[in-house]
């Protein structure tokens, strides 16, 4: 009888079903659309990052053309469906060394104070980065479908 107690509790231990996991990080996508004043390349999607976590960053570089016969100014802003990273998520967008924006995507709603000066035909790579603060707290399954937009205006 001992051995048979023993033998259904090696049973029981062995087939205990093993603890979940943490929810999974953030679902981070950016997508960069072109206009008719200017090109991008490569245009769509710049970043699909599955499982984003504080400490991990992700990083796109897109080369944006202006198309026009004229001096341009671009600015940026992200259009996103919902506000669960709004607070959370991390952008950076520099051009040539220069930072065009630095905040969190909720900022980055309306368009961008600092503009970049593009010249008639002029080409310019943008490096676009995403990531979690060490402060983030609620971004596990958490999702942003980020549509970066450019905004051209004539330079005066």
């Amino acid at each position: 009888m001992v051995v048979g107690v023993a033998l259904v509790g090696l049973l029981l231990a062995g087939s205990r079903v093993p603890g979940g996991s943490a929810a999974p990080g953030a679902q981070v996508s950016v997508i960069l659309n072109r206009t008719g004043e200017l090109d991008a390349e490569p245009h769509g999607e710049l970043l699909d990052v599955h499982d984003l976590v504080p400490g991990r960053d992700a990083e796109a570089r897109v080369v944006v053309t202006n198309t026009t016969g004229t001096e341009v100014g671009v600015r940026l802003r992200a259009r996103v469906d919902g506000t669960d990273l709004d607070d959370q998520l991390a952008v950076r967008v520099a051009a040539r060394g220069t930072s065009l924006f630095s905040g969190t995507l909720g900022r980055l709603r309306v368009p961008t104070r600092r503009s970049l000066v593009l010249p008639a035909g002029a080409r310019v790579p943008l490096i676009v980065r995403v990531w979690l603060p060490s402060r983030a707290r609620a971004y596990r399954a958490r999702s942003a479908e980020v549509s970066l937009e450019l905004q051209s205006k004539a330079a005066r």
